[in-house]
């Protein structure tokens, strides 16, 4: 038994000798090269980084609507505002669209409208017409403004020869009632010969029935 426990006290002393060696070691080499026997996650064991979408960009595309280029309709309401610019007052009025208009876009309207203020109706070239403007323009109301020098009531007028065209004048000869596209040389020779000696009308229905007859 005493054989027995020296050999195991032999044994034991440098197997504990060689483990405290063996742990001071360790500790040694931890402290100078850090982290050098933990365990490292490898990246692959990580979830895995989802690439990012690629969204392309697709242009646009924008439908035009109806409203974005009206036209006027049937059903549009057609509004005239008639401009006294003598005495500044207006009147309003709503009339149905004319058969010609129906159709047109803003772009078109106002051309129409200054073809018109260059050759005006006759009505109008009676009653002073000065020009036209177009005030508001959609696919359920438009509105122009016709603008007038309205001219005063006079008891008669003269049909005068003014380089071969008709010239209207008022009674008192002096003031230009109308200028007119007949020519002298369109009309019949006698009533060529009355206007050149300065034909008297009487009233402005005789006035209109001339104009309508010869006006081209």
């Amino acid at each position: 038994m005493k054989i027995a426990r020296r050999i195991s006290v032999f044994f034991i002393i440098p197997v504990g000798m060689y483990s405290l060696g063996f742990y001071s070691h360790m500790k040694l080499e931890e402290e100078f090269y850090p982290g050098r026997y933990r365990t490292v996650q490898l990246e692959e064991n990580s979830p895995e980084k989802q690439p990012e979408e690629t969204v392309s960009e697709q242009p646009q595309v924008i439908t035009a609507s109806a409203e974005d280029n009206p036209v006027i309709s049937a059903d549009t309401q057609y509004i005239i505002q008639e401009v006294d610019l003598k005495k500044d007052t207006s009147v309003e009025t709503q009339w149905k669209v004319p058969d010609k208009y129906i159709g047109m876009d803003r772009k078109s309207f106002i051309k129409e409208m200054e073809l018109y203020q260059q050759s005006p109706s006759l009505k109008d070239q009676q009653l002073g017409f000065v020009s036209v403007e177009v005030i508001s323009f959609s696919k359920s109301r438009v509105v122009i403004r016709k603008n007038y020098m309205f001219r005063e009531a006079y008891t008669g007028f003269y049909l005068v020869n003014e380089k071969n065209y008709v010239v209207v004048y008022c009674d008192d000869m002096k003031t230009i009632y109308m200028n007119t596209n007949i020519t002298l040389d369109s009309l019949p020779d006698k009533l060529k010969q009355e206007i050149i000696q300065n034909k008297y009308i009487a009233t402005e229905e005789e006035l209109y029935n001339f104009l309508e007859s010869y006006s081209s």
